[in-house]
C-alpha cells in the first residue's frame, strides 16, 4: 500500500495523519515512562502521593476549603491584584480596626500556631 492508498483509507474513518503522528507520539511516550519507572521511582511516587492525598483528607475536613474560596471570590480580592495597595505601618495599625482584617489576622495566627504545635510532635 502506498501512503496515498493509507491516508484514502484513514479519511474515511476520520483519522487524519496528525491524528496518527499523535497517537505515534502517545506509543513513544509510553515506551519513555516504561524505562523510566522501576520501583524505587514507583515507590517514590507512592509516597508522594500518599501524602498529598494525607493533607488532601485534612483540609477536606474542616471549613478551611470553603472559607478560602469564598475568600478567593472577594470582588475587593480581584482589585487588589490588579492595582496592590501600597500598605505601611501606619496603614498596616489602620486594619487593625477593620473586623474583617480582625477576623483573617485571628484565623492566620491560629494556623501558624497549630503549625508550631504539629513540629514539636
Amino acid at each position: 500500500m502506498t501512503d496515498e492508498n493509507i491516508t484514502e483509507q484513514m479519511s474515511g474513518m476520520g483519522i487524519t495523519p496528525t491524528d496518527v503522528e499523535a497517537v505515534l507520539d502517545l506509543v513513544r511516550t509510553v515506551g519513555i515512562l516504561q524505562n523510566y519507572i522501576n520501583d524505587q521511582t514507583a515507590h517514590g511516587i507512592a509516597d508522594l502521593m500518599s501524602t498529598v492525598l494525607k493533607i488532601t483528607n485534612a483540609i477536606m475536613s474542616t471549613d478551611l476549603v470553603d472559607v478560602m474560596e469564598r475568600g478567593l471570590q472577594d470582588p475587593e480580592l480581584d482589585k487588589a491584584l490588579l492595582n496592590p495597595p501600597k500598605v505601611g505601618f501606619v496603614g498596616l495599625l489602620k486594619q487593625m480596626n477593620d473586623e474583617d482584617f480582625q477576623k483573617g489576622l485571628g484565623v492566620m495566627l491560629t494556623l501558624v500556631k497549630a503549625i508550631g504545635r504539629a513540629t514539636e510532635d
